[in-house]
């Protein structure tokens, strides 16, 4: 409640001379003495922002019957009396809260406008509202001070904002909206008439960041979209206008509705000629202004440009903005060999979300940009000598590659200068990009002592992980290749069996059960030992003792094993006596004679 300035007190006092003329005149018609009750009231009201051009009144508390109405503000900021500009309403005498008023005086109604709603007496003609500031009824409320009982309120419009804007996955953004009431923010398409393509519901008061979702409709730019604020209304949840409620907000005369323009989906790509890695080539830098997809095309027929709708790699989703080092794995069926020209293409993501549509003639998913990319040739060196094999192993030194790569072995063809191909006699070994040291390949096929073989890497493409190569299929080509010869040393082998904790029992090379028997091993021959002693770990030894120290391990693989197979490759510098123990019993020992 606000008490009336200086530019207003002539209005109160004559409203309160009207008001005691009245009294008296009264006084005069019963012809007797009377002390008439003076009205007095209370008024709550707030700032607000406006719905259907409606003030809401919080409380009003009144010792008699009377109204409620709402003033316009003059120039200097009191006001305007007695005109009203809305419908005056009729409170009876008590505490009442949550009061509309409707305002019915809107042409000139503006947002940020100070409004006075002001309390009034019903004295004379019961029910109507008859204050027009001579005739004495009807007069405003006054306190114990003298002070007219009315406040002053600024009003604000509903609002909405929003930018110029790609449609991103179906859907558009409405910065803000300034609700005075739960409603919906509703997207008309080609002017504010126009049919409606999405909704969603907004509450009362600031919502931001407002997403609207506009359905299967695909925008290519330059269209014409308007936000409308509805409200809520009946309170069901469900956006029934124009068969049930939900009608546009309004303020003073004019519907809350803005416009705006759809921009067309752009991107732009930054990729490098490559080595596929495996199957996935890396874009360094991919831009878009909305979410988008990124795909590769391979060349069409004429290699002329992209073959399209067609695509040869997994789609990959990209939010809006900067996407960095995106990898893009290009299908297994589609291996890709030096100097194929693949295209990486953006496309826009509409339709339904999270799936890649694009056929060329739906609409969806369409393209936006693209870029020309050539495949380079996959790198690899290798080291690897003339050799003798240990354990029948062949050692390539190193293995450097630019990709993911396999090391294998082809035999010679005959004739010194070529190999076999496409097959192949030892496990390919997979290697990572980078440099690899002391590849150990394995033999599927015996070789023969001063054999040629070849040592060639292979690229890894298709089913990444598996040795494809046939010599047609396109998968896992050779790279780089290089003979070398090798020597076989006769593996000699011993079976290793226990005879209770007090002897193991070696058969083999013209041994049979023989007792802890001395060895005689030669340097450079490669010895093998098939163990099956449980609980009787094999140590071969530079002391004869139990336990696991001075275990001799130059040239043995699985020292120590009490099943499965110990190798030994006798150095050249070996010395002349080692013995074999058992880990834990004394009695189970034997001496190894070294000769050359």
């Amino acid at each position: 409640m606000m008490r009336l300035k200086k530019v207003n007190k002539f209005i109160s006092k004559a409203l309160m001379a009207l008001g005691a003329g009245a009294i008296l005149l009264s006084a005069c018609k019963d012809d007797e003495p009377n002390t008439p009750d003076i009205p007095t009231g209370m008024l709550t009201v707030s700032d607000q922002t406006l719905s259907q051009n409606k003030i809401k009144v919080e409380n009003v508390n009144l010792d008699q019957n009377g109204w409620v109405v709402v003033h316009a503000s003059t120039a200097e900021g009191g006001p305007v009396v007695p005109e009203i500009i809305s419908e005056p309403l009729f409170v009876e005498a008590g505490s009442t809260d949550n009061l509309e008023l409707t305002l019915t005086d809107v042409d000139n109604l503006s947002d940020g406008d100070k409004l006075w709603v002001m309390l009034h007496t019903d004295d004379g003609t019961e029910g109507t509202y008859e204050f027009d500031g001579v005739n004495g009824f009807d007069a405003p409320i006054l306190t114990d001070g003298g002070d007219i009982v009315m406040s002053d309120i600024t009003i604000s419009a509903a609002s909405v904002s929003v930018e110029n804007q790609a449609v991103s996955e179906n859907k558009v953004v409405i910065s803000e909206v300034n609700a005075a009431v739960d409603g919906w923010i509703v997207i008309h398409s080609g002017d504010a008439g126009g049919p409606v393509i999405g909704q969603t519901m907004v509450t009362a008061g600031v919502n931001t960041d407002v997403e609207v979702d506009l359905g299967e409709n695909t925008f290519s730019g330059g269209e014409m979209l308007f936000p409308m604020l509805h409200i809520e209304s009946p309170a069901d949840g469900e956006y029934g206008f124009p068969d049930n409620g939900d009608g546009p907000e309004v303020f003073g005369e004019d519907v809350i509705v803005v416009g705006f323009e759809t921009l067309a989906p752009s991107g732009s790509i930054v990729a490098e000629n490559q080595i596929v890695q495996g199957n996935t080539i890396t874009v360094a830098e991919l831009t878009v202004n909305a979410t988008a997809w990124v795909v590769v095309h391979a060349s069409n027929e004429t290699n002329d440009g992209p073959q399209v709708p067609e695509i040869i790699s997994t789609p990959v989703q990209l939010e809006a903005g900067t996407n960095t080092d995106v990898e893009i794995e290009i299908d297994e069926s589609n291996p890709l060999n030096e100097g194929d020209v693949i295209y990486i293409m953006l496309h826009t993501e509409n339709g339904t979300i999270g799936e890649y549509e694009f056929d060329g003639a739906n609409g969806f998913d369409g393209p936006i940009t693209t870029q020309a990319i050539t495949v380079e040739a996959p790198t690899g060196t290798f080291v690897a000598n003339d050799q003798t094999l240990s354990a029948g192993k062949l050692i390539v030194e190193s293995v450097t590659v630019g990709q993911p790569s396999w090391v294998v072995v082809h035999r010679d063809d005959g004739t010194g200068e070529g190999f076999v191909a496409p097959g192949i006699i030892s496990e390919p070994v997979a290697v990572e990009a980078g440099t690899t040291t002391d590849v150990e390949i394995t033999f599927t096929e015996e070789v023969a002592d001063g054999e040629i073989l070849w040592v060639m890497l292979h690229n890894d493409n298709g089913t990444v992980g598996t040795y494809e190569f046939d010599g047609a299929n396109g998968f896992d080509n050779p790279i780089s290749f290089s003979s070398l010869t090798v020597s076989v040393s006769n593996v000699i082998n011993y079976d290793v069996t226990h005879s209770g904790t007090s002897a193991y029992l070696f058969s083999g090379n013209g041994l049979n059960e023989d007792s802890n028997p001395d060895i005689t091993l030669t340097r450079g021959e490669t010895y093998t030992f098939t163990i099956s002693a449980s609980g009787h770990p094999f140590y071969i030894k530079s002391v004869q003792s139990t336990g696991t120290a001075d275990a001799y391990n130059d040239g043995v693989e699985n020292n120590g094993a009490q099943s499965g197979t110990i190798t030994f490759t006798v150095p050249a510098n070996a010395p002349s006596t080692l013995f074999y123990n058992c880990e834990f019993h004394a009695s189970m020992t034997g001496r190894f004679t070294i000769i050359d």
